[in-house]
């Protein structure tokens, strides 16, 4: 009997060594990814949370009517990889934002880089096919 189990447990851990670790994957197809779209406007909220971050910026339309937009980037560890950080962007920055439009017309998009008064830039890190707000 104790061979069994020991025969048993040899062929368990044999086994997990041909485990091939999964990726979590989060479709990215509401963006419209042919399109960039710049804006204009003061962060509202940086959220540096998983699995993905978010930016919150107020915009003013061409009447002055203020309307938050909403744009997603990627997780904390890829956007640490570009140098981005939970205080990067802080509420009240008055910045201008690259995105890919979400496809339905909302106010919403995929974050692609920041541009700050100052002249700092910081791009979305940790895509595939690299930095930046081009190629999504």
């Amino acid at each position: 009997m104790a061979i069994g189990f020991r025969a048993l447990g040899f062929a368990g851990l044999a086994a997990s060594l041909f485990v091939v670790p999964a990726h979590g994957h989060h479709s990215i197809v509401m963006y419209d990814r042919t399109v960039e779209t710049t804006i204009v406007g003061t962060v509202t909220e940086w959220e540096w949370t998983n699995p993905h971050c978010w930016l919150h910026v107020m915009v003013e339309d061409e009447n002055g009517t203020p309307h938050l937009w909403t744009l997603e980037a990627n997780s904390t560890g890829q956007m640490a990889r570009g140098n981005w950080t939970a205080d990067s962007v802080k509420a009240g920055d008055e910045v201008t934002v690259i995105l890919n439009p979400i496809r339905d017309g909302t106010r919403a998009g995929r974050l692609g880089s920041v541009h700050f008064s100052d002249g700092r830039v910081l791009r979305r890190a940790g895509d595939a096919s690299g930095s930046g707000p081009s190629p999504f």
